[in-house]
């Protein structure tokens, strides 16, 4: 049988899998970004929206919300949190939606999930189309060859009657365009111990060539480190940064 998948049958660990995220914070940013570079204007939409976490945040912001996923499952759990949000199921390279957005937002490193570069391509293409004149899409990135292929991440959640242990890396093996994400939960029980694993193709790219490809879309593209606390700009030596890009 097909293992589960964390986005459909294990939708429900999501959050947990999540909860050392401060999505208040890089929702503020978000918001800081957008008075800084974008040119007004409250129309909101997340890409990867996953469970609505951002979408929340943005709504108390004073956005109007909406949200796009590849996953309904996941779409079904943003729905419950957010119930004024738009959400359409989509996969963000081929978006087609019916109105325009001032801020697009991509975090988590989401952007990656479009593979292969084609696809990266045409998800900033459809970004662009999706704004309004001087609407800012925020998203965050990593160069490939910062990749540490080490343990990654891992924490562990009490829930329920269970013991939850997640554990997501990265593995870039030096070539090439894909970059794998492997994740792993275990669910540990008085009786039984449930393992699930899962791999990713991902897009592995440089932060430069990242630049080029925006910037080919028509963007005006402002590259920050990944702090979303302070707006300081990259020092091109960091791999993990911040895209702040205009639609002129």
């Amino acid at each position: 049988m097909p293992s589960p998948s964390l986005y459909a049958d294990l939708s429900c660990y999501y959050d947990l899998l999540c909860s050392s995220i401060d999505y208040h914070e890089q929702s503020d940013f978000a918001v800081r970004a957008h008075r800084l570079f974008g040119s007004g204007g409250n129309a909101y939409l997340d890409l990867g929206c996953g469970s609505g976490p951002h979408l929340a945040q943005m709504a108390v912001a004073g956005y109007v919300c909406s949200g796009l996923d590849l996953s309904q499952d996941m779409l079904n759990l943003a729905a419950l949190s957010n119930p004024k949000a738009e959400l359409y199921c989509q996969n963000m390279s081929e978006m087609a939606l019916p109105k325009q957005f001032d801020l697009i937002t991509c975090f988590l490193y989401s952007i990656h999930y479009c593979y292969p570069h084609v696809q990266l391509q045409q998800t900033l293409r459809r970004a662009y189309g999706a704004l309004n004149a001087g609407g800012l899409f925020c998203f965050d990135a990593v160069d490939k060859n910062t990749i540490a292929n080490d343990a990654g991440h891992t924490h562990h959640v009490n829930h329920n009657t269970s013991e939850l242990r997640f554990q997501s890396r990265w593995h870039y093996s030096g070539t090439g365009d894909k970059l794998d994400l492997h994740i792993a939960i275990t669910e540990t029980t008085a009786s039984n111990i449930k393992h699930y694993d899962e791999t990713h193709s991902m897009s592995a790219i440089t932060i430069q060539e990242l630049i080029s490809l925006a910037q080919q879309e028509g963007f005006e593209v402002t590259v920050l480190e990944r702090d979303f606390v302070t707006l300081q700009a990259w020092d091109q030596v960091q791999g993990n940064v911040l895209f702040c890009c205009v639609k002129k």
